[in-house]
Order: C-alpha cells, then structure tokens, then sequence
C-alpha cells in the first residue's frame, strides 16, 4: 500500500503559494454591505434610526479590513518549495536552517485557530503566523511542509 503523503510524487507541484484567502475578504464585504441595507432599513422607522449610528462604525471597520486586505490579494504571502520557506518579499530561508515547522491549534472554548509556525536557527527566532486569512487549511498546509521538507532531504542526499 502507497503512503498517503509520497515525496516522490511528480503530480505534487514544484511550488506552494499562499495567498490572502478572497473567501475571506469578500465575506467581510457582503457582511458590511448586509449591516449597510439594514442600518439603512432602520432609518426608515423613527424607533430605530439610532441603529444606524451603532452600525455605521462596525461597517466602516469591516470595509477598511477587507479593503486593506482587497489591495493585498495578488500578492504572495508564502512560498514553499524544496528549497525553503519565503515569507512575502523577504529573503528565502532555505529548509536546512528552518527547524521544527508545523501546523499547531490553538482551542479557545468551541472556536479555534490555526497557526503556521517554523523555527529559524540562525536568527533564533519563532515565526508564527494565522491560517485563517489565508488560502490554505491545516491539513493541506502540513502535506506541503512535509512534501517539500522530504524533497530538500533528497535533492541534497540527507537522510
């Protein structure tokens, strides 16, 4: 029997980008422009016209994140490949000075959230960064680390 995660696997792609995830950002956008017709809505009753003074911050916060987030969309977050990690337009951090990358949960009572966390050596520092905006999930994310981590093994004869 195969393994699930096979290294040598040729249909796997060379190269994993990860970007700003559009579900994301466009459900924050129709999420304000719901709160919008609805503060609207209540202008329209003399009763309730003050919820449109209470909404009108929570609106204008969501479209300022998601506008924020709208300009960042084609831009690539994380590239992983055999070769290392690179973090937005930083410089490639190759895997043999990366250590003890995964994907961790962190449960906070019924929500939780993912992390994608990595250890450089030669700077000792831990790099952690939220899933949740971003275009990849947990498990989808761990295939990759360890695909690309198996690959740079093999190219460079360390096993």
């Amino acid at each position: 029997m195969r393994p699930l995660i096979d290294e040598n696997n040729l249909s796997f792609s060379k190269e994993k980008l990860i970007y700003y995830s559009q579900t994301t950002i466009y459900t924050r956008l129709l999420a304000a422009m719901g709160l919008f017709f609805f503060a609207i809505y209540s202008l329209t009753n003399k009763n309730t016209f003050i919820v449109f003074f209470l909404l009108l911050p929570i609106i204008l916060f969501l479209v300022y994140k998601a506008s924020k987030l709208l300009k960042k969309i084609n831009e690539v977050q994380f590239r992983i490949n055999s070769k290392g990690i690179q973090y937005k337009n930083e410089e490639l951090i190759p895997w043999n000075n990366i250590e003890n990358e995964r994907v961790d949960t962190k449960f906070y009572g019924k929500s939780s959230t993912d992390f994608f966390i990595y250890y450089v050596i030669e700077s000792s520092k831990v790099m952690k960064f939220d899933l949740n905006e971003l275009n990849t999930d947990a498990s989808e994310l761990s295939i990759v680390l360890r695909i690309h981590r198996n690959r740079f093994k093999k190219e460079n004869n360390i096993i």
